[in-house]
């Protein structure tokens, strides 16, 4: 039986911290989805970790057995393997799957790579290591046994900044865990959890952010700032673990710390009460390979405001209110329309949750299989 190796550690800091990156949230989702349905398998599907813990394979719980490697989980480690058979020393496979974008690979023509965007071919962000995927990914792709991404138009800049042959790529979407992320009808329940967790008593506006530069919360920071001189009926809560200095200087400039909270350490079930509670969710990025706080926030039937841009549209389909561009003059507008009672709340939360029905980890596991299966040459 043919055997197909899956590279986890992405998912690893769930079991240190209980925090993931999108990128490790997805492939979780993925392993266990393809666990599920484990039955269908006509080939073996093994998984394989790596640090000196040992923490990995066993904490995942799923139907696959699995390998890890004992040594540190670093890049100048990491490296050898493009040198060295290291990795098939201790797994024999033939296909592996690396699903976190890029990985140090001994022989690329038995490796298919998910690669989220081509974000680091058309800007360099000082949160990521951009320049070092800028120097390695053209050669992986070029050598790869084929590329799965995530949105039409990730597959579109693939193709552009890469000069990858299409055929080479295949789209598919992520999912969402409609079990966590779901609408709550009793709001006394909401705002009374959110209360005890938080201590948020008053409506808020939420975004979910990081310190990369093209989320652009510092435009939401600065637009809230202009928002709070009307006195508004909404907060601003931020799900931002480590905020640069300046954006906490500009909210102590303007007396503004009562007002606009920032959260971390925030696990999913907390986040769903937080959507849930929130009167829209603010997400005005420049580029997105998918955008999964837009699926998550409109799968919990709230209105969302973001930007017309790289995959968000293929995502939020007519659910959202798209802004032409993430300035904070625009974002502004958004907040005071919310703030006036302009739109039709119970409209926007129906097209969200017809539109995030659509994704779903039952049809993406299957999609993943079938691409498994072509690459492994297994016919019916």
């Amino acid at each position: 039986m043919k055997k197909l190796l899956i590279d986890i550690n992405s998912i690893v800091p769930y079991f240190v911290t209980g925090k993931v990156t999108g990128i490790g949230r997805t492939t979780f989702q993925l392993v266990k989805s393809l666990s599920s349905i484990s039955d269908r398998l006509d080939f073996e599907i093994r998984l394989i970790s790596q640090n000196v813990k040992g923490i990995g394979v066993k904490e995942l719980k799923t139907s696959f057995k699995g390998t890890h490697i004992y040594a540190p989980n670093r890049p100048f480690i990491k490296k050898l393997y493009k040198y060295f058979p290291f990795r098939e020393l201790f797994a024999t496979y033939d296909l592996l799957h690396v699903p976190h974008n890029f990985d140090y690979v001994f022989n690329p023509s038995k490796t298919i790579i998910t690669l989220h965007d081509a974000l680091f071919m058309r800007m360099n962000e000082n949160a990521f290591d951009h320049l070092t995927m800028r120097r390695e990914v053209p050669f992986l792709v070029q050598k790869c046994k084929g590329i799965i991404t995530c949105s039409e138009s990730s597959k579109s800049d693939i193709v552009n900044t890469l000069s990858v042959d299409p055929s080479k790529i295949d789209v598919i979407y992520w999912g969402v865990d409609h079990r966590i992320f779901k609408e709550i009808e009793d709001k006394d329940y909401v705002k009374g959890s959110l209360l005890n967790r938080f201590s948020i008593s008053r409506p808020f506006f939420l975004s979910v952010s990081c310190n990369s530069e093209r989320k652009n919360t510092h435009r939401l920071v600065e637009a809230y700032l202009r928002l709070l001189k009307n006195d508004p009926n909404n907060d601003l809560v931020l799900v931002w673990e480590n905020p640069p200095y300046f954006i906490k200087e500009m909210i102590s400039k303007a007396n503004a710390s009562s007002r606009i909270l920032f959260l971390s350490n925030v696990n999913d079930y907390e986040l769903m009460l937080l959507y849930n509670g929130a009167t829209a969710m603010i997400f005005p990025s420049s580029y997105e390979g998918f955008g999964l706080p837009v699926l998550e926030a409109i799968s919990c039937g709230t209105p969302v405001v973001t930007c017309k841009n790289s995959s968000l549209p293929e995502v939020g389909g007519d659910a959202p209110i798209y802004l032409n561009e993430p300035s904070a003059e625009e974002i502004l507008e958004s907040l005071v329309l919310f703030e006036n009672g302009s739109f039709d709340i119970d409209e926007l939360s129906q097209k969200g949750l017809k539109q995030a029905a659509k994704f779903k980890w039952e049809d993406t596991a299957p999609e993943y299989l079938r691409v498994y299966r072509k690459y492994l040459d297994i016919r019916d």
